[in-house]
């Protein structure tokens, strides 16, 4: 696994103000949009231990599934701004509001990016048994005889990944909407769909099985646990680099301070070798960085995801 952790590591000894050095003055609850045990929870969760050893504070993990995301969002939104409540979510982050217009809050203004912990590679998947052994045999008869792409859910990663593939491919494919990433790969599994963009993590048993075959990664560079599977970029689309990252947020009107420290706290349990340890076999890639580098990030992709479900026409 590559691991990307930048100058906010090297920073870290820096002195931090009083008001950040007391934080936090109670436990803190780390809500998770999502049910457990999906990648999201169960990242927080091997990160939660760290920071509670570092704040010497209980670090809560609290589920609030639903509405795509967007339920457990609302509500970091509304919570007090004193950095006990904090937010970790998905890419569905930026996906989501580009199709949802009835959302309680506003994605650019209402929750504040404090970290970039990492991310999954998405990789296009087909049914091990599948005649297709490249991308450009599936293209080619999906303009012979329409196919069917699942995604994990309306809105989600997947869903703008699809969407994103077939804009960028020209290919004859209808979007076929499950209730999540383990339907969506059990219906590549049982043929009711054709293609589907999975994160390793969850095809990685499968492709390792021939179960399914990976046709393309959906990003600029070879995956090491794939190494013979092409690139996006190797076969003609550029701009079809799509990740699903995990991001830490925290309710507008948090002290600067308080998201500073948050944002050192998290690089330095990114960076310690116990947890890179555990993560790994998750497929995770490690990010860190520092808090002006997601803000710039989040609102780029709000930007994008919207302009690609305006240019798809993708409605709720």
């Amino acid at each position: 696994m590559k691991k990307f952790i930048t100058a906010a590591v090297a920073a870290l000894g820096f002195a931090l103000p009083a008001m950040a050095a007391d934080y936090p003055s109670g436990p803190v609850t780390i809500v998770i949009p999502y049910s457990p045990s999906g990648n999201t929870d169960v990242f927080a969760r091997h990160l939660a231990p760290y920071l509670e050893e570092k704040w010497g504070q209980p670090v809560v993990v609290d589920n609030k599934p639903g509405g795509g995301s967007m339920i457990g969002t609302a509500y970091v939104s509304q919570a007090e701004p004193d950095g006990q409540t904090l937010l970790m979510t998905s890419s569905a982050f930026v996906t989501a509001p580009a199709i949802q217009k009835d959302l309680p809050f506003d994605s650019r203004t209402d929750l504040v990016p404090i970290v970039n912990v990492g991310h999954v590679s998405f990789v296009l998947i087909v049914n091990g048994e599948s005649p297709y052994q490249t991308l450009e045999e599936f293209v080619t008869a999906s303009k012979e005889s329409p196919k069917f792409a699942a995604t994990a859910g309306l809105g989600t990663t997947t869903h703008f990944a699809m969407e994103k593939f077939i804009l960028d491919s020209g290919a004859d494919i209808e979007v076929v909407h499950f209730k999540g990433g383990g339907p969506a790969v059990v219906s590549i599994l049982s043929n009711e769909t054709d293609i589907y963009g999975s994160s390793i993590s969850s095809a990685g048993k499968n492709i390792e099985a021939g179960k399914v075959r990976p046709l393309m990664v959906l990003g600029n560079d070879r995956i090491d646990v794939i190494p013979d599977v092409p690139s996006a970029a190797e076969l003609g689309y550029p701009d079809l680099e799509i990740k699903q990252w995990l991001g830490v947020f925290a309710p507008k009107g948090t002290d600067p301070e308080i998201l500073a420290k948050i944002n050192a706290d998290v690089n330095e349990a990114l960076a310690n070798q116990a947890f890179i340890d555990t993560v790994t076999p998750l497929d995770w890639t490690l990010n860190g960085g520092t808090s002006e580098a997601f803000v710039t990030q989040v609102d780029e992709e709000l930007t994008k995801w919207q302009a690609l479900a305006d240019a798809a026409g993708i409605k709720k």
